[in-house]
């Protein structure tokens, strides 16, 4: 079966986590800034598409090489064969950005590209005009320091669009992310999870997705299910698998917020994709919801469009004041650039981007916070 060069395009800061699951899924992987590179055939990308929790797309690497001028930029992407990947009614457009390079016009780059992949695939199908009227094969192109990776993308809509979440609250956390967050925090389901500010649900949703083994590309579709050099049975045996490998293991997680709204969303997008059975979501104020037991308080806290900046203090003494007698793990994501400052110095942290907004993770272990 043929083999390709696969790329799992991820945000920055998540390159790691991405690669955990790649290699949990028995990929030899090799990581970079934005990207983990694999090797698969088709099953792979229909595979990785449907189980990865963090990647944003899974990209077939068409070509890698360095270009500083427009006539090297041609020959180069001319010379892939192009032609062996894209159908005579291909719907090719060209995604280009340009860091730090000499190539620095989008427009110009995306433009002699086109034109190359043009003339290479006109050699094959003895045609002047391509309808692009097909299937889509968007071509992904980075120019970082140089060095241009063109890629054709597999997915579609980004893989946090993962079917389940249909209300969307004022400031969305990524279902990327909030898996990520997960699964960086190490929880496991014989602990408790509770999200005190968990909005549509997304954090408690992801965490009962992981529980349960259930494959977070379940409910959608990809692009690749469109094209006409795609075995059709790849995806549904792959979809046939995954139902296989549900799991029944017990576990306990709460979600809780003080908007009703937002708590009968969660329960929605719960129910879609089938946690809901197994996910505590209530009408609460932070400061008023009791636990039962310690265990991981995982949350986007609230910043910017969610809250006013002058509570924020407010909401900092109420968690610390929840949690000095108790040991608890905390999780906690912010794009305050002072929380450390106004909260506690923490263990450890991360810089993530929830989208464009750069966000830090914070991390507490099991200690008394008062």
């Amino acid at each position: 079966m043929e083999k390709f060069e696969l790329m799992a395009a991820t945000a920055f800061g998540i390159e790691s986590v991405t690669n955990y699951e790649l290699k949990k899924l028995g990929y030899e992987t090799k990581a970079e800034d934005g990207r983990v590179n694999f090797e698969g055939t088709f099953s792979d990308i229909a595979r990785t598409n449907l189980w990865l929790r963090t990647s944003n797309r899974i990209l077939i690497k068409a070509g890698e090489f360095d270009a500083t001028d427009f006539d090297t930029l041609f020959e180069r992407t001319f010379s892939i064969e192009w032609d062996e990947l894209l159908t005579e009614d291909a719907t090719f457009p060209v995604e280009l950005s340009s860091v730090k390079s000499k190539l620095s016009s989008a427009p110009a780059c995306q433009s002699i590209i086109k034109k190359a992949i043009v003339e290479r695939m006109k050699k094959r199908y003895h045609i002047n005009h391509f309808p692009e009227d097909g299937p889509q094969y968007k071509i992904i192109v980075h120019i970082v320091k140089d060095r241009v990776t063109l890629g054709i993308d597999t997915t579609g809509e980004s893989l946090n669009r993962r079917g389940y979440r249909v209300n969307i609250s004022e400031a969305p956390l990524k279902e990327t992310l909030a898996a990520s967050i997960v699964l960086l925090s190490k929880w496991k389901n014989r602990f408790l999870l509770w999200d005190g500010f968990c909005g549509s649900g997304t954090i408690p949703i992801e965490a009962a997705m992981i529980a349960k083994n259930i494959a977070p590309g379940s409910l959608r579709r990809f692009v690749f299910e469109e094209w006409k050099n795609f075995p059709r049975n790849v995806i549904e045996s792959e979809r046939e698998k995954s139902m296989d490998l549900i799991s029944d293991d017990p576990v306990v997680i709460i979600g809780t917020d003080e908007d009703e709204q937002m708590i009968e969303f969660s329960k929605r997008n719960a129910k879609r994709i089938g946690v809901d059975k197994i996910i505590d979501f209530r009408v609460s104020k932070f400061e008023k919801f009791v636990p039962e037991a310690p265990g991981f308080f995982i949350s986007n806290l609230p910043y910017g469009m969610r809250t006013d900046e002058n509570d924020l203090d407010g909401i900092y003494r109420e968690i610390r004041r929840k949690f000095s007698s108790n040991d608890w793990r905390l999780f906690l994501l912010t794009a305050d650039e002072n929380f450390e400052k106004k909260f506690l110095r923490a263990d450890g942290n991360r810089k993530l981007f929830n989208g464009r907004i750069e966000v830090r993770l914070y991390r507490y272990e099991g200690r008394k916070y008062s």
